[in-house]
Parts: structure tokens; C-alpha cells; sequence
């Protein structure tokens, strides 16, 4: 019976890693949506390559990765364009890699938070993956406990 307990105890952790990844990314899906923003007549300057944009949304937590992805409609733009910096109090993304002296329009797809109207639902979403896991160890640790033989 102990070989069972240990045999189940492996297959419970092999399962939760090969499940994890997926948890992960459905859970990020739940709390973030989709947004996408054109900004027409950007214009860099002579000796510029960067642009700042005004979004009308905060990215998802503030942050660059929340961006994902930035196109132009100027064919002499370097591709990729880099979010290099995101500014909290003005919603200002400063965006690298355009051609110097062109105009253009830039289309911005970032995430936003799904979950802001929900109050503590967005720490409870993230915190679920972490509960999955301890219960999945509590299970496993049960089965291999039960397994074991008491003595009298």
C-alpha cells in the first residue's frame, strides 16, 4: 500500500504541473479584456524615433507587458514597436521605434482589468491558482496518510 500512496503522490504532482500553465493563463484571461486604441497623425520630428500616446484606459497594472502589441501605418516604422514607458498620472505611453520626420497612425492592443468594478475580485482570482495547489498537496498528503497503516 505504500508503493500506492507514493505512486499517487507522483502522479498528483505531475498532473499538477502539466495542469498549471493552463490554470494560469485562464486565470490571467478572467482578469484582464482586450482593448484597442488608433491614434491618427502621430508625428515624430526631425531626429525623433518615439511618439507619446495618451490611452484613454489604464493598461492592465500599469505596466509595458500589458501591451500587446503596437502598429503603424507608415511602412518605414521599424517593426517591433517598443511600449518603452508607460506614465501612470497622464496615461502616457512612449513609444519607440518609428522613422524621424513621417506621420503615421498608431494602433495600440493592450489588456485592460476586467475585474476593477468587483471589489476584492481581482485578488481573489489571483489567489486561486495558489489555493488549487494546496489543495491539491492536502489530497495527495490525505491519500498517502490514509494509505499508511496505524498501529494500535
Amino acid at each position: 500500500m505504500k508503493v500506492f500512496g507514493a505512486l499517487a503522490a507522483i502522479f498528483g504532482v505531475i498532473l499538477l504541473f502539466n495542469f498549471m500553465p493552463n490554470l494560469t493563463n485562464s486565470t490571467h484571461d478572467l482578469q484582464t479584456d482586450a482593448a484597442t486604441q488608433a491614434f491618427p497623425a502621430v508625428t515624430t520630428g526631425a531626429g525623433e524615433t518615439a511618439a507619446d500616446v495618451v490611452l484613454t484606459t489604464d493598461p492592465y497594472q500599469d505596466r509595458t507587458t500589458s501591451i500587446t502589441g503596437i502598429t503603424s501605418d507608415n511602412v518605414l516604422d521599424v517593426d517591433p514597436l517598443v511600449a518603452a514607458t508607460y506614465t501612470t498620472a497622464t496615461n502616457t505611453l512612449h513609444v519607440t521605434g518609428l522613422v524621424a520626420s513621417q506621420s503615421r497612425t498608431l494602433t495600440v492592443a493592450y489588456e485592460t482589468d476586467a475585474l476593477s468594478d468587483f471589489t476584492m475580485m481581482g485578488t481573489i482570482v489571483g489567489w486561486t491558482p495558489v489555493l488549487i495547489v494546496i489543495a491539491v498537496l492536502a489530497v495527495i498528503g490525505g491519500t498517502i496518510m490514509a494509505l499508511i497503516p496505524r498501529r494500535a
